[in-house]
């Protein structure tokens, strides 16, 4: 995500970057983004029928 997007879903949020969850830079999930650390990930996930979109914050590790 942007870096304007993030502020703009935190505001909405009405929380501080690390009040999201986080997820390790060596997970599999984040090398296959092509993530960074401080990056903050944009995932969405299939589960009967429904499509939920969900934040993590990219850490070392």
């Amino acid at each position: 995500m942007s870096r304007n997007s993030v502020n703009e879903l935190l505001a909405s949020l009405g929380i501080t970057l690390n009040n999201l969850p986080k997820i390790l830079v060596s997970d599999p999930q984040a090398q296959k983004a092509g993530a960074k650390v401080g990056d903050v990930l944009e995932m969405e996930r299939h589960d009967f029928g429904k499509s939920y979109t969900y934040y993590r914050y990219v850490v070392e590790g």
